[in-house]
């Protein structure tokens, strides 16, 4: 909103009125609700999943490890303090030395992308590249969860079947 609505807003007597300057796109790709006739596209947000298993780069492997098996999962998402991605650790990276710290064994830039991204051109670009799921992350670099292309062709479904 621009600043005369926020301060119009403000004399009408809202007190939590914010200028939000980064515009729509910004809004949309860190996965906010929208109306409109873009509302009912489905994207990645609509099937994203939280509760990824998160490590930092001082971790030792063998403390994360604990928590990634507890979880029942087979990955953790490496992310700094203001929790933006900046890596994965997975696959071979899980049995090596358990003293050996995060960053030593993380594969670091994983893809990822915006919550706005339609579904359809996701599930597509999983399946071309044989993967089974990507990392969505808001407008700043951080996390907002794992997307699953088991999940995204359910909701494609889903609507598909409306």
């Amino acid at each position: 909103m621009s600043p005369r609505a926020a301060a119009r807003l403000e004399t009408l007597g809202f007190t939590k009125v914010y200028d939000y300057v980064n515009g729509k796109s910004d809004w949309l790709a860190a996965g906010l609700l929208s109306e409109g006739p873009s509302a009912g596209v489905p994207t990645a947000g609509d099937a994203v999943r939280g509760g990824d298993i998160v490590c930092h780069l001082g971790d030792r492997l063998g403390d994360s490890l604990e928590r990634i098996r507890s979880a029942g999962k087979n990955l953790c998402t490496v992310v700094d303090d203001r929790h933006v991605v900046l890596g994965r650790v997975r696959g071979r990276a899980l049995s090596g030395d358990p003293n050996a710290a995060i960053e030593d064994v993380m594969q670091s830039g994983p893809s990822t992308i915006r919550a706005d991204t339609p579904l359809d051109a996701v599930v597509k670009n999983l399946r071309d590249g044989n993967l089974s799921s990507t990392l969505v992350t808001d407008p700043e670099g951080r996390l907002i969860g794992s997307l699953y292309l088991t999940d995204a062709e359910r909701r494609l479904a889903e609507v598909d079947g409306s």
